[in-house]
């Protein structure tokens, strides 16, 4: 669930609260006697492969309690119940839920989780106003819309892949992907996950992506695209063959051993940053991912989704609607990252003052290559809106790094599942 909206000065929480009684948004503005009860059920999804844990469910309803509590100014009465799910779990919990009658409000995951729900049709469409189109990047809101134009789900936030290490191992994180191999040759030891989202970085340093884009357009790919593509898979299979460098399954395994010490750099997303920081403490350290020798990372995000549920009153609809409106909004969008600075906003507005507010923002938040940007949305939205798609790019991902397929026959495996079928 999007972290709570922080502590501003109460005459301009007031004022906030009253532009939006002035415009209708809140139905329980205004009227005496006692607020009524407005409770929102909310299923949460955790990222790829991780598993419900008394720990991070325990964080979980943590943030939804402190979400809560400081949204009872602009939804008097709120009250969410929450649950989590890991995502081999969700779409069978959620569908016996909603066949009961009995399903979620709200549904929060990441985008490619929100369309499958979408598609299983455990989900509503969304009905984004123009208020919200214009509140969220274009590029964004392009990766939660389903091939009949409706938009699955609402991004609310956006989580950046960046690098961990720690400080104790490694006193100079890698610059570059050489140095990286450099460094391993030396003794260091580095994780990776072998998920596509989580490769992306290396492949927009090889300028591989745009080999996929032509495919996807239906273009046949030049062949300097095609060259860097085989570049970056040759790189994926010789990283595997380095002893200190570590391909994982996930991204859980990657952090739980950086806390243990039997790796000493991982790549990791900000959302996870609350958890290495408890652990790790002043020995954590953060910076950008290494570049390729074509160009700088620019890491896609993972974007974090609001979906609606199928069994909510009007009522309990209307709520999480207006939630939604709000949640978009400038401010929201900046008082929650700057809090938590662990995601960033879909607002571009919003991200424009948190690259002012935060030092050294610049390092992580790269906007400075964002034609690389734009090519890693619209290869992750055609990945999450066709899960068999993004399975098949996996397995010859996998193929790759296990040495059971030469780099140039994968490139020509991915470019011809990309095509328009």
């Amino acid at each position: 669930m999007t972290p709570p909206l922080s502590g501003q000065p109460v005459c301009r929480q007031l004022l906030f609260i009253g532009l939006f009684c002035a415009t209708g948004l809140l139905s329980s503005c205004g009227g005496g006697g006692r607020t009524p009860i407005r409770l929102l059920r909310v299923a949460s999804v955790l990222p790829t492969n991780e598993s419900v844990t008394p720990v991070n469910s325990g964080r979980s309803r943590e943030r939804l309690r402190s979400f809560q509590n400081n949204l009872r100014d602009v939804v008097p009465g709120l009250r969410i119940q929450p649950s989590l799910y890991s995502e081999a779990a969700v779409e069978s919990e959620l569908e016996r839920q909603t066949i009961s009658g009995l399903g979620p409000d709200l549904v929060t995951g990441d985008a490619r989780v929100i369309q499958e729900l979408s598609q299983a049709k455990l989900l509503d469409p969304v009905p984004v106003t123009p208020e919200q189109r214009n509140a969220i990047a274009p590029g964004l809101l392009q990766r939660v819309i389903n091939s009949r134009g409706e938009v699955t789900g609402l991004p609310v936030s956006q989580s950046i892949q960046l690098a961990c290490f720690d400080k104790r191992k490694l006193k100079e994180p890698p610059s570059s992907l050489a140095l990286m191999s450099k460094q391993s040759s030396a003794g260091q030891v580095f994780g990776i996950t072998q998920n596509f989202e989580d490769l992306y970085w290396s492949m927009s340093g090889f300028k591989a992506g745009s080999a996929l884009v032509s495919s996807l357009r239906g273009k046949q790919p030049t062949e300097q695209q095609t060259q860097r593509l085989v570049s970056w898979l040759s790189w994926l299979r010789d990283a595997s063959y380095q002893q200190n460098v570590m391909f994982l399954r996930d991204q859980a395994t990657l952090r739980k051993q950086l806390i243990s010490g039997q790796l000493h750099w991982i790549s990791c997303w900000t959302s996870q940053l609350p958890e290495l920081r408890e652990a790790m403490k002043g020995n954590l350290g953060i910076t950008s991912l290494p570049a390729g020798p074509a160009a700088s990372a620019s890491p896609i995000s993972k974007l974090q989704v609001w979906g609606l549920g199928r069994n909510s009153s009007p009522r309990q609809r209307q709520t999480a609607e207006e939630l939604m409106q709000f949640i978009v909004q400038p401010w929201a969008q900046k008082t929650w990252a700057l809090r938590y600075r662990t995601n960033y906003p879909v607002n571009p507005a919003a991200a424009t003052i948190i690259n002012r507010q935060i030092p050294g923002i610049e390092n992580l938040y790269l906007f400075k290559a964002k034609q690389e940007i734009k090519v890693g949305d619209e290869i992750v939205a055609a990945i999450d809106a066709n899960p068999k798609l993004a399975k098949t790019i996996q397995n010859i991902l996998n193929e790759v790094i296990f040495q059971a397929i030469t780099p140039a026959r994968a490139s020509e495996k991915i470019q011809a599942i990309m095509r328009p079928s």
